[in-house]
């Protein structure tokens, strides 16, 4: 999560000051249609939250996610808002 939220940024395409400027975003913004493409270059789907991610660079180019995972995350990403902190703690919680 904290790679997440942090670090991988600085993986993408993004120049370090336009990255620098991405980790001060709101949640929402974080996740526009340009950031989105940069990640899913890297191999990263997001949801709703950079934090309910769909495909990861380690997902095998078949792995399908779990139709019940990826309710719950929904859920959850909804209740908690912009509450990052709180939605990583709950997430890894129920091992999600």
């Amino acid at each position: 999560m904290y790679h997440l939220r942090h670090d991988a940024v600085f993986e993408t395409d993004l120049s370090k000051a336009e990255a620098e400027a991405w980790r001060g975003l709101s949640p929402a913004a974080r996740l526009s249609s340009r950031y989105r493409e940069k990640f899913k270059a890297l191999g990263y789907e997001f949801a709703a939250s950079i934090l309910d991610v769909l495909r990861c660079p380690a997902c095998p180019s078949d792995a399908k996610p779990d139709p019940a995972k990826v309710a719950l995350k929904r859920e959850l990403t909804e209740l908690m808002g912009e509450d990052e902190d709180g939605l990583a703690a709950i997430m890894e919680d129920f091992d999600l």
